[in-house]
């Protein structure tokens, strides 16, 4: 595999020199001027860019332009609040091609991917919302949920954790649905269905990115498109001359924040002080007195670095168009042996073979590169909470293998990084097509459909006797590969028309999609020796294999019509019926129909003299998704391997697991949704307002059942939820000048959840804290009311034995005694609301481009705020302001260790500002460009996690694990190049 990619790499390389050529034909100086058609009034900063290339100009303050091209270019002309205009160079009296613009709104016009084909912005009736350029194009992503987050209103983007690869992503549209099922969105890569990781696409070959939100624009995807769709679209070619482009950057990452964590002499006093007799064992006494401490956090971090570089190719001719490109990606994380390499290849190829057959092809192959362990942050075994009084090295300089040599519970917490670990994968996605214009009936097409997923996981893990771990076991030693492979054909038939004031088209899609998995592993302990790692499994004195595999299978039928009268009213009708093999007998099929309603109002003669409105369109649409959580072999009866002994001899046994359910079947959601997309002011001001509500039926739950069977409980479709919310989107050009340009990109998001039902019986289910008319996810625990003072009378304490500066626990329900009856609903994780800004500043060839984004309204428990020390203090904690006699505060305890025997936790608010990007550019003007012959020359400094204002005192309020690798935030240079 290795061979075939370097194979791939040299053919990306051989596309590069052979488009040098004709990179550098003969071209000339066109001039010219531009005005507004109506009024004959110059226009200056219309923007001019030669078509399928990179080169880039704009209109002085007199009109007038200049650029270099060819003979055969096409120029298009563009500017806010005046339609798009493409003219042939060829068509220039001499060098001069003075153009004339009329007022409209071109945006209106841009095409919008809305699943099996694309419509006119203006056309469309669903809630289908698309990525702003600028989140794209100028800054340096590892991959495209980083462009998602906080861009578009009703999709929230959570980072769960730092690190290298930075995938570690919730992508939720319009809030959850599901209590136990996933909420995440279909992905859908070039048309076809993406099971990867997201680290797997390189943003780089991204174009486009639209977001299907309601169940009219997502029901084309039936049974998978409850939780809303991720189109993605990657560059393609355009006719003209071949065009090269070289994308670099190089940045330095360090952590954003870190926990408040006590210095080695605040640890030995806190501890003195909980366990005064015997706190203090005898290495760590020596380890204080030599004044030589060890700081895990700053061993286990290191200064960051992350670097891309990407070369490609575009062009066309004729009857074909190819983009080819070729990434190399590179991190090293902030923590330890943290280490991320991605490589990637591209080709995307069309080719128009006879006037009635197109073939295209979209291909990417990659290899991921994941080696290397991180050192350990998680839990109180890891840097944030481990014992400072420790030491890390030995008097050789190596890793100590017992840190605390009178506990031997605790590892090093660098010790992963001693392991020897590969962990790699090759991936390939493509997507193959054929298009056929059928001679039957004008406008009638037929397209074949083809996807190819495959990925190969290979992984292994050898603790050596340097760890703790390896010196238990002699060796301990991990193996494991996975094998998937998806394949997906669609037959598409299409059908656009129009008579008159008449516009119809339809779509109808029969399609097969296989999915299948293989894997297997072995576990092997008790080795000769360390020398050769994961090469001695023959050896091994214990070795526990495993084999795992999967099947699945999706048959699908989908109808769409899309009609428009006179460019004013719109509709749109959907019906799709999904088989999936995971279902259960008797719900293998479900149907999935929707309607939309659009009306362009703006249309409309009493509003087309109306100069304030350029755009006023409402859309109604009502429709009903699915959510195809169900596992492979769910609905079937299973059994378990439990081996036992049988004299001498181990006889294979099994036990039951499960049961046969044939009803089990997918979560429905049906949904209504009413928007208003509007342009004003000739487009400086447009956006959408969308409110919605959904509900979800027929939830994956699990019910408790008498175990007679062997088994407790049973999965059913049972349980219900509700969603609503409102969304607003709004683009604003605030100045347009030949120099100075100032436009915002803004979205605020409110959405509500609740369950409406869980078993049937009107009862809520507080084990999982699932409640009745409440957020799907609420905090659910005691209430902390502070510090007992002295003076307070303990006698009418609910606490039995309760002192001055133990944990005051709130007796919610009034009863005189403290337990479970008095743990209550404390907030949410569900935000009041969610936003995101994103506001564009450029003067001449400078731009200056900040984005900001968050959440408000939600609260969590703050784990760092507990004092879980365990017996003898093993752990550090978070420095606090703790009661003392001298220091009777109400915000924190005695350091006593039985100052809070009912665990009640301290919640904090996690709400959020955070500045999420800075990119400040310059690009070089279009007179230095025509004398170095070069289309586009962008240099930029970007800063990403800047700052955050919130009152979170845990690792980061974003991260959802605050025991994990730290947020970084980055400083990057980089380079865009076009010839």
């Amino acid at each position: 595999m290795k061979l075939i990619f370097r194979n791939w790499i040299a053919l990306v390389l051989l596309f590069c020199i052979a488009a040098v050529v004709p990179a550098f034909s003969q071209e000339k100086l066109v001039r010219g001027k531009v005005t507004d058609q109506k009024d004959k009034g110059v226009l200056p900063g219309v923007t001019v860019a030669v078509k399928g290339t990179t080169k880039r100009a704009a209109t002085d303050p007199n009109g007038d332009y200049q650029i270099s091209a060819g003979a055969n270019d096409v120029l298009i002309f563009s500017f806010i609040g005046y339609g798009t205009k493409e003219v042939n160079v060829n068509t220039a009296a001499g060098s001069v091609l003075n153009v004339a613009l009329s007022s409209g709104t071109n945006e209106l016009d841009e095409l919008v991917v809305v699943g099996y084909g694309t419509q006119k912005r203006k056309d469309v009736t669903g809630a289908v919302a698309s990525v702003d350029k600028s989140r794209l194009d100028q800054l340096p992503n590892t991959n495209f949920a980083q462009a998602l987050q906080g861009a578009l209103p009703g999709v929230s983007v959570d980072q769960n954790s730092g690190g290298a690869e930075g995938n570690n992503n919730s992508i939720v549209i319009r809030g959850k649905n599901s209590i136990t099922a996933t909420n995440d969105p279909l992905i859908i890569l070039d048309g076809i269905p993406y099971n990867g990781s997201i680290s797997d696409i390189n943003p780089p070959d991204i174009e486009s990115i639209d977001i299907l939100k309601d169940a009219s624009a997502s029901a084309i995807y039936g049974s998978r498109g409850s939780n809303g769709v991720i189109l993605i679209t990657t560059k393609k070619g355009s006719k003209g001359k071949a065009v090269i482009s070289y994308d670099g950057f190089y940045g330095l990452q360090s952590f954003a924040n870190l926990p408040d964590m006590l210095s080695p002499e605040e640890f030995y006093a806190f501890k003195r002080t909980r366990e005064p007799n015997t706190a203090i064992t005898t290495s760590e006494q020596a380890v204080y007195d030599s004044k030589v401490f060890p700081d895990w956090v700053d061993l286990a971090t290191r200064m960051g670095s992350r670097t891309q570089h990407t070369l490609g190719v575009s062009g066309g001719g004729e009857n074909s168009k190819y983009y080819v490109s070729a990434t190399y990606l590179g991190v090293k994380g902030i923590a330890l042996n943290d280490d991320f390499k991605r490589m990637s290849t591209r080709v995307n190829l069309e080719m128009n073979v006879t006037k009635w057959l197109t073939y295209g092809t979209n291909t990417q192959l990659s290899y991921n590169n994941r080696s290397g362990l991180a050192a350990s942050f998680t839990g109180d075994y890891g840097a944030y909470r481990f014992n400072p009084l420790t030491t890390a090295y030995d008097a050789s300089g190596n890793l100590t293998v017992y840190p605390w040599p009178d506990d031997v519970f605790f590892a090093n917490p660098l010790a992963t990084t001693l392991a020897s670990n590969d962990d790699e994968t090759y991936k390939v996605v493509s997507t193959n097509y054929l298009n056929v214009q059928l001679p039957f009936v004008k406008g009638l097409s037929y397209r074949l459909n083809t996807g190819v997923e495959y990925t190969n996981r290979d992984q292994r893990t050898y603790y050596g006797r340097n760890t703790r771990t390896g010196l238990k076991d002699n060796g301990n030693l991990s193996l494991g590969q996975t094998l998937q492979r998806n394949l997906l054909i669609e037959n598409i038939l299409n059908y656009n028309n129009t008579f008159g004031k008449h516009s119809i088209s339809f779509t109808g899609l029969y399609s097969y999609q296989y999915d299948n998995i293989k894997g297997n592993s072995l576990d092997a302990t008790g080795f000769p020796n360390d020398v050769l790692t994961y090469y001695q499994a023959n050896v091994a004195l214990s070795k526990t294999p495993g084999a795992s595999y999967s099947k699945q299978t999706l048959v699908s039928q989908m109808g769409r019509i899309n009609y428009t009268f006179n460019n004013k009213y719109l509709l749109t009708l959907t019906g799709r019926r999904d088989g999936f093999s995971g279902f259960g007998a008797n719900k293998k099929y479900g149907f999935f129909p929707s309607v939309a309603l659009g009306w362009n109002l703006s249309e409309e003669q009493f509003l087309r003299n109306v100069e304030t409105i350029s755009n006023l369109k409402f859309r109604l649409s009502y429709g009903s998704n699915g959510n195809q959580a169900v596992g492979t072999y769910r609905t079937l009866a299973k059994l378990s391997e439990r081996s036992y002994v049988n004299g001498s001899a181990t006889a294979p046994g099994y036990i039951p697991t499960s049961l046969a359910n044939p009803d089990l079947g997918w979560e429905t959601t049906n949904s209504l949704n009413a928007g208003i997309d509007f342009g004003l002011f000739k487009g400086r001001l447009t956006g959408s307002i969308d409110a919605y509500l959904s509900k979800t039926h027929d939830l994956l739950l699990k019910r408790q059942i008498s175990p007679v069977h062997g088994v407790d409980t049973i999965t059913q479709n049972i349980g219900k939820t509700a969603n609503r919310g409102i969304e607003l989107g709004l683009n604003s050009i605030n100045i347009k000048s030949a120099d100075f340009s100032w436009t915002t990109t803004a979205n605020i998001s409110l959405n509500r959840n609740k369950i409406e039902e869980l078993y049937g019986n009107g009862k809520n289910d507080t084990l999982n804290t699932w409640f009745l008319g409440k957020p799907i996810d609420v905090n659910f625990d005691y209430i902390y009311g502070g510090v007992w003072q002295v003076g307070e009378d303990f006698s009418k304490s609910p606490q039995p034995n309760t002192k001055a500066g133990y944990a005051k626990v709130v007796d919610y329900n009034n009863d005189g005694k403290i337990d479970a009856r008095d743990k209550t609903i404390i907030g949410s994780r569900q935000p009041d609301f969610s936003w995101g800004m994103g506001n564009n500043f450029t003067y001449k060839n400078f731009s200056l481009y900040v984005f900001a984004q968050g959440v408000v309204g939600t609260n969590r428990r703050n784990t760092f705020l507990a004092d879980n020390v365990n017996s003898g203090v093993r752990y550090n904690t978070m420095r606090k302001n703790w009661w003392t006699p001298d220091n009777p505060t109400n915000e924190y305890y005695a350091n006593d260790v039985n100052a809070n025997i009912y665990g009640v936790p301290i919640f904090q608010s996690d709400s959020y500002l955070r500045v999420k990007d800075i990119s400040l550019s310059y690009n070089l003007s279009a007179r230095m460009l025509e004398r170095l012959k070069l289309g586009r020359f962008k240099v930029y400094l970007n800063m990403r996690n800047l700052f955050t204002i919130t009152k979170w005192t845990g690792l980061d309020p974003e991260l959802n694990t605050q025991d994990a690798i730290p947020l970084q935030k980055e400083f990057i240079l980089g380079l865009n190049i076009g010839l």
